[in-house]
This record gives structure tokens, C-alpha cells and sequence, in this order.
């Protein structure tokens, strides 16, 4: 009697079901409007950007450059030892941090290795935050 009634009901919630029609009539929607701009050039690496939301800053110029790239170019100036790694600790900031031990599940961070320049507002970051509507 169970298996009767539960092909008759209309499943919605936690489970899943219907999730894309509840969020289509709630207007819950992540997705940027499309800026009519020309494409950003990387200028580490001199290839587009098409994710201008994961772009850091250029140290220099302060135009866009791929997150890996930032990240790439930071590694290759520090070399870090074997338990040392780069890690991105958000506003701007990269860190060198050392692991207490081999399982990698606690480390403390040697040295904060700043890429952005601190309380900088550039221009291109403004056109993203309002794609989003924020």
C-alpha cells in the first residue's frame, strides 16, 4: 500500500525532485549577465580571460591575471622547501606555509607574500561585481 501511494505524490524539498522549477519561479539564478566588452588579456600569460570572477590584480599594473598564473609566478620566486607550500589566504594574499607534520593536517604560515596592493579598487573588478549585482 506504501508503493501506491508513493508514486501518486508530488515529491519536492530536501530530495530534489522539481528543485529546477522551484528555483526558475523563486528567481533564484547565479548566472552573470553578459557584459558586451572585448575580451581581457592575461598579461603573464597572453591569454583571455573568460572567468573574470577568479582574476587577481597584476602586481605591477593592477590589470587582470589568471588566478593559476599569479600563483605560478609566486612559486617559481619562492621555491618552497618539501614541507612548505603556497597558499592563497584571500584579499589579495599569498602565504608560505610550513606543515608541522607529515599527515598536512595543521601548518603555520611563515610569511604572508602580499600580490594585490592593499585597499586598491580597480576598475575591472567593479564591471564584475556589478554583472553579478552586487
Amino acid at each position: 500500500m506504501a508503493d501506491l501511494n508513493r508514486d501518486s505524490k508530488k515529491r519536492s524539498g530536501r530530495h530534489g525532485r522539481n528543485k529546477s522549477k522551484n528555483m526558475i519561479r523563486s528567481g533564484f539564478d547565479h548566472k552573470p549577465k553578459t557584459l558586451n566588452q572585448p575580451a581581457v588579456i592575461c598579461s603573464i600569460c597572453n591569454k583571455q580571460l573568460f572567468d573574470m570572477s577568479n582574476a587577481l590584480a597584476n602586481r605591477t599594473d593592477g590589470t587582470p591575471v589568471h588566478f593559476d598564473c599569479a600563483l605560478e609566478k609566486i612559486k617559481a620566486e619562492e621555491t618552497p622547501g618539501p614541507m612548505e607550500h603556497i597558499a592563497y589566504i584571500g584579499k589579495g594574499s599569498f602565504a608560505l606555509i610550513e606543515y608541522k607534520d607529515k599527515s598536512m593536517s595543521s601548518f603555520f604560515i611563515k610569511r604572508k607574500i602580499p600580490w594585490e596592493k592593499e585597499g586598491e579598487e580597480y576598475s575591472w573588478r567593479k564591471d564584475v561585481l556589478h554583472s553579478f549585482e552586487l
